[in-house]
């Protein structure tokens, strides 16, 4: 009985054993709990639409919305890391689609704050948009996060993305409508040209419309100064700071065309292109189209249009496919949208098929715009 008795114990000693190992947490997941204490969310969430390139060295807190409040905090991203965002929970209409604002800052400033985020620095910002199926990338990038800061001040009733050099160019920051004296940052002193685009989301399509004045709206150069050193440059835009936004609204244009463009092709990603080289990104953030998937391109024009060699390519541009239209390269007209289609497989061009259409007019934002 006694022996009976000393193995049952020592069975037992075992399961208490194995049961302990069996909660070691696993080597591969500690990256994804959080470790800190800080109550931040940075396990990446697989199957999320909103993904978040951070190719800053330190740890970044996002927040939905203009103001960040704790809470509003979306969740964290680790320095120098990728992370996808599961945001249908957050917004009450992601079966319909919308669009938000980001903004973030570093761990360090989130902590240093926590009382009083007001008094944070925010050095991110970015506008993002949501739907059921619809994908969004954006990247945080260092040279627009530092010590050095400038003020904008945005006249407009639409919000306002900050582009470096083209209506195309590489993304600074968002204001929203009438944002004043909002500081953006910088890496160093260097002066730089930002070019301010308008852009506009229409509920009733799910469409992004990029939106410039014809006339009053110009390139700013921009000075960053020491953030600390009370000597930040402020900026107006437009440019002339007795605009009104009647005088504004009435200049507005498309400065590009929207080429929407589906990939029918079974199992192979493909790269919208010019000229089979100069790979286009997405209006969502995306170098490459996936097989099924349908995403809009933004390309610089002029209203009456200019052709552009557009070239769907696939197996590392091996496989080239012009876009034509009657058989010749497209011209391309700002304001109109474009669908491009492409189906077949194979190694050749000959086994496709690319067709291109334009629509009978323009888009006309003007009732909505009016009302604003």
């Amino acid at each position: 009985m006694k022996k009976m008795l000393k193995f049952s114990a020592l069975l037992l000693v075992m399961g208490l054993i194995l049961g302990l190992i069996g909660c070691v947490e696993p080597e591969e997941d500690k990256g994804n709990k959080d470790e800190s204490g800080d109550g931040i969310n940075w396990a990446n969430e697989a199957n999320g639409t909103l993904t978040v390139i951070n190719n800053v060295s330190k740890d970044m807190v996002l927040f939905i919305g203009q103001t960040p409040t704790a809470s509003n905090i979306l969740g964290g991203v680790r320095g120098l890391a990728t992370k996808t965002f599961d945001i249908s929970d957050d917004v009450d209409d992601f079966n319909v689609g919308g669009y938000l604002i980001l903004r973030g800052m570093t761990l360090d400033e989130y902590n240093k704050n926590k009382s009083n985020l007001n008094n944070a620095k925010i050095e991110y910002s970015a506008m993002a948009t949501y739907g059921q199926g619809k994908k969004f990338r954006t990247e945080i990038s260092p040279n627009y996060t530092g010590d050095y800061a400038y003020r904008v001040t945005n006249l407009g009733r639409i919000g306002m993305e900050l582009r470096k050099d083209s209506p195309d160019g590489e993304k600074i920051g968002y204001l929203p409508s009438l944002a004043s004296n909002m500081l953006l940052y910088a890496d160093n002193t260097d002066g730089f040209a930002i070019f301010p685009v308008f852009i506009y989301y229409q509920r009733s399509t799910g469409q992004v419309t990029t939106l410039k004045p014809t006339s009053q709206f110009e390139t700013v150069n921009v000075s960053p100064r020491p953030a600390t050193g009370g000597q930040i440059q402020a900026y107006t835009l437009p440019a002339d700071q007795n605009a009104t936004w009647d005088s504004i609204k009435a200049t507005l244009s498309s400065p590009v065309a929207y080429v929407t463009v589906t990939n029918n092709v079974a199992n192979q990603s493909g790269r919208v292109t010019i000229s089979g080289t100069n790979r286009l990104n997405s209006q969502n953030g995306y170098d490459s189209i996936g097989s099924g998937e349908t995403l809009t391109y933004e390309i610089s024009s002029t209203n009456a249009g200019t052709q552009q060699a557009l070239v769907i390519t696939y197996y590392n541009q091996a496989l080239q496919l012009p876009v034509l239209m009657n058989s010749a390269t497209p011209v391309l007209k700002n304001g109109y949208d474009y669908t491009v289609n492409v189906s077949g497989s194979g190694q050749t061009a000959a086994g496709y098929t690319v067709t291109i259409n334009e629509s009978a007019s323009p888009r006309d934002l003007s009732s909505d715009i009016a009302s604003l």
